[in-house]
């Protein structure tokens, strides 16, 4: 076990240059492209932010896992406990969804927040240990029995109050108007798979009977092993119907699977087991899968200007799947 002693060696020895050597280029790049000046400085002050959070939460932070657009560390409390330190870039629109979706779930099927602070955009998390990710159980089989199992801790229907907080599908589904307005045109994407995914987003059922906090992100990278179980993390927090969860777990068949498979057969097997399991409807997982494979596509359009054709052939092959 780390004594303080040791802390404060380390503390030293990691001195500012040292933590912003931990931060990739691109990392950089990313939060300056993003918030110009406030994102530059945001990173200088990194350091600091994170000497703030040992000394009130009691934590000796480590060197960060692979970082994209928020700041993310494992830490150790003083007892030796393995724990989450997550820090946001600066106005970062989704970090008060994730809170209140982790917060909601309250552990149940998620990892837990042990400590917040909502005005700094920072929170400290239960870490999964081991970290298994879901996507490297063999045989599929059992991914599906685990994230059903997780899906179901998760799905809890939401009072009008708490669903007042977080966006719906048809919010989400704004992304096809965006696009529309930018290629009246001249669109990169195909008319066909953009008129289809267009509709199932836009005529989703609207019975609140049926609609549930959705993680919004549950693709199998963002499923690990913990001593408590299989858990999610990082939720993005939208309400809709529960079908729609398994579009982000499905639409990316050509990542899930090795090279030179029969994709289509696989995932409509996928397909049915989650029927099954969840007692969800064949059809609508379909759909949802298609949706967001070409919604995904659009985000991603958005952000970087461009896409990767592998958008278009997931949701090409998801097309031809016939139940």
């Amino acid at each position: 076990m780390t004594t303080w002693l040791e802390k404060e060696i380390v503390e030293l020895a990691w001195n500012f240059l040292g933590i912003l050597s931990t931060m990739n280029e691109e990392f950089k790049k990313k939060i300056i492209a993003l918030r110009g000046d406030i994102g530059k400085k945001w990173l200088q002050e990194i350091p600091n932010i994170i000497n703030k959070y040992e000394k009130e939460w009691g934590i000796m932070c480590l060197s960060p896992f692979s970082l994209s657009y928020n700041y993310v560390a494992p830490a150790k409390t003083h007892d030796g406990k393995a724990v989450v330190l997550k820090l946001s870039f600066p106005d970062n629109h989704e970090f008060p969804l994730e809170l209140e979706a982790l917060n909601f779930y309250d552990g149940s099927g998620s990892i837990k927040v042990l400590h917040e602070d909502v005005k700094n955009e920072a929170m400290l998390l239960e870490m999964a240990e081991p970290g298994t990710r879901v996507r490297d159980i063999s045989p599929n089989k059992k991914q599906i029995l685990f994230a059903s199992e997780v899906m179901r801790k998760m799905h809890k229907p939401v009072s009008d109050n708490i669903a007042s907080l977080f966006p719906t599908i048809l919010d989400w589904a704004k992304a096809f108007d965006r696009h529309k307005t930018k290629f009246p045109n001249d669109s990169p994407v195909p008319s066909w798979m953009f008129d289809k995914a267009e509709n199932i987003f836009k005529e989703f059922p609207k019975d609140k009977k049926r609609q549930v906090l959705l993680h919004g992100d549950l693709h199998s990278d963002n499923i690990l092993l913990s001593q408590r179980g299989w858990l999610s993390i990082d939720p993005k927090g939208i309400v809709g119907e529960r079908e729609f969860e398994l579009g982000a777990y499905l639409r990316n068949p050509y990542y899930d699977y090795p090279k030179g498979s029969d994709y289509k057969k696989l995932e409509t097997s996928r397909i049915l087991q989650f029927s099954e399991e969840l007692g969800f409807d064949e059809k609508r997982i379909l759909d949802w899968s298609f949706a967001c494979a070409v919604i995904s596509l659009l985000w991603f359009l958005e952000d970087e200007g461009y896409f990767k054709e592998i958008y278009i052939t997931n949701a090409e092959l998801l097309d031809e799947i016939k139940l």
